[in-house]
């Protein structure tokens, strides 16, 4: 019997039985279609996905080195710092924010602790671009979810 403790996806039965997310875990990660980046519990970089080196700033460089080093306005890492203190005195739920680290370019980003066994081990920061999901709901907004059908399926609803 093995004193590992399952993950909770497990536990809760929202994985199927005798699958591990950790078989698809790094493509899931590289096609999101989001930005990707994962920290250790210091702020290091451990993990940037391909959409976060064509949309922000990551480099290779970045890998293994703390994230505080990268951030361009110095009023960044006391914000930085107190998130993170937040999530080691025990928050779960993630941090959301509206960001213009790049000039022009604003993304929403959602910081949230990974915990393994009840330990914070580190942070996943998902970003997305402003501009995209302002477009995306503003298509919405004028046509409902006729021009995503249109555009998923060409040939008309199926018929049952």
């Amino acid at each position: 019997m093995s004193s590992q403790v399952e993950p909770a996806e497990v536990a809760e039965s929202r994985t199927a039985t005798d699958w591990g997310l950790d078989q698809w875990a790094d493509r899931i990660l590289e096609q999101a279609g989001v930005g990707v980046t994962i920290l250790d519990r210091h702020g290091t970089v451990m993990y940037y996905n391909q959409w976060a080196s064509e949309h922000l700033d990551r480099k290779p460089e970045h890998i293994g080195n703390d994230v505080r080093k990268r951030h361009r306005r110095a009023v960044t890492n006391p914000r930085f710092d107190a998130m993170l203190r937040l999530f080691e005195e025990g928050r779960d739920e993630p941090v959301r924010y509206v960001a213009r680290p790049y000039g022009k370019t604003t993304i929403l980003v959602t910081v949230s602790p990974i915990r393994v066994n009840g330990e914070l081990v580190g942070f996943s920061q998902f970003v997305l671009l402003k501009d995209e999901v302002q477009e995306l709901c503003a298509r919405f907004d004028e046509s409902g979810r006729e021009s995503f059908e249109r555009e998923m399926l060409p040939d008309g609803l199926p018929t049952a």
